[in-house]
């Protein structure tokens, strides 16, 4: 195993999408550990429609400010140099209060994706 290193050459961003709703998004890594990692970049006023994730959720507001209400919980802005997690399963809506850069990791059943056609 190598250490990987992602500079700001390597960074490709592409037009993806989260819950259904259109971002940019820029994969830093994809491994056999059942995590991922990677930016997402999210316009001001853009939310994310209520969900839920099947595996946890960590992420860290780089630049930007997110508006997050998870049911049954005090909502929380997150403000840039924060960070929250996503307990799997815990229902939550976020809203961009202003254009918001995010780091997140999360698992996720790489085995499954990988026996995806």
């Amino acid at each position: 195993m190598t250490t990987k290193y992602v500079t700001l050459q390597d960074q490709t961003w592409q037009p993806g999408e989260v819950g259904g709703v259109p971002m940019e998004t820029c994969a830093l890594w994809e491994g056999k550990y059942n995590v991922r990692a990677g930016f997402l970049r999210v316009p001001t006023g853009l939310q994310t429609p209520t969900h839920h994730h099947a595996y946890w959720v960590s992420i860290l507001v780089i630049s930007g400010k997110l508006h997050v209400e998870a049911v049954g919980a005090k909502a929380h802005t997150v403000a840039a140099g924060e960070y929250y997690f996503v307990e799997p399963g815990e229902t939550h809506v976020e809203t961009a209060l202003e254009d918001t850069l995010l780091l997140v990791v999360k698992e996720e059943d790489r085995e499954a994706l990988r026996q995806t056609p």
